[in-house]
């Protein structure tokens, strides 16, 4: 990839363009405590060899055909208990740009996107804080551009569900300034329009699925708590909330 800057204020301005590296998380969250990475500063690479996803899980991506990158912010602004406003801002801003190529794109809680019951991509938040303050907070993004094959069944690409090979420079470009925008807004303290339309972007939001938290049983989304908590209803009509570790979907009903 060439060093093409999107059209924003600072996210992207400053783009480190690496030909591999473990992950893109890594050489950021090195490059902040080094005080060398500015607000905006993008990392990315060709090839990623130990991309981290959520739950200690590893992300596959075919060298040169993906996005694999990490965005660094200091939000500063943000409280400890605002934390998962910046993971729905964010989340908000890469479903805007990928649905500029491919339209119906949903975010699967937390932090994964999925089209029709597949994965097209996921982020990883890694946030560090001061006090009852974030002070920084990398955001590591991997998105199936052109890639079409793939060990897991689930995956899925840009490629694969348009048929169209896209460009992997005007595609990061949509995201960043649209991760901008969100970014701007959450700065502007547009929670709840924000906590709004993430909402509405949600993967099974208001559908009966099959969920386990230690026992199986049929329930449904019916909003994000505070605190980012998932809010489930049950069928017995038990209303509960859980943490990320807390609970894992089995199935579409």
């Amino acid at each position: 990839m060439h060093k093409i800057l999107a059209n924003t204020v600072f996210l992207g301005k400053e783009i480190v363009n690496l030909t591999d590296c473990h992950s893109t998380n890594e050489v950021a969250l090195s490059m902040v405590r080094s005080g060398l990475a500015k607000e905006g500063t993008v990392i990315i690479t060709r090839k990623q060899i130990r991309g981290k996803g959520q739950r200690g899980s590893q992300w596959e991506s075919q060298p040169g055909y993906n996005l694999t990158f990490s965005m660094v912010f200091f939000p500063t602004f943000l409280s400890i208990d605002e934390q998962f406003m910046l993971n729905m801002a964010v989340a908000i801003g890469i479903q805007e740009g990928l649905n500029r190529f491919v339209e119906g794109i949903k975010v699967k809680w937390p932090n994964d996107f999925f089209l029709d019951h597949q994965k097209l991509g996921g982020m990883l938040i890694e946030n560090r804080l001061q006090g009852r303050f974030l002070e920084s907070t990398v955001a590591g993004v991997g998105i199936n551009v052109n890639q079409i094959d793939f060990k897991v069944e689930n995956a899925i690409s840009l490629k694969s569900i348009s048929g169209d090979k896209f460009d992997l420079n005007e595609v990061l470009n949509e995201i960043l300034e649209r991760v901008e925008k969100q970014y701007l807004h959450l700065k502007n303290e547009s929670f709840k329009s924000i906590m709004e339309n993430y909402q509405k972007l949600l993967y099974l939001f208001g559908e009966w699925a099959t969920y386990d938290d230690g026992e199986i049983f049929t329930g449904k989304i019916i909003g994000i708590g505070n605190y980012g908590h998932l809010e489930m209803c049950k069928q017995n009509g038990q209303v509960k909330s859980y943490e990320l570790k807390q609970i894992r979907l089995i199935k579409k009903d």
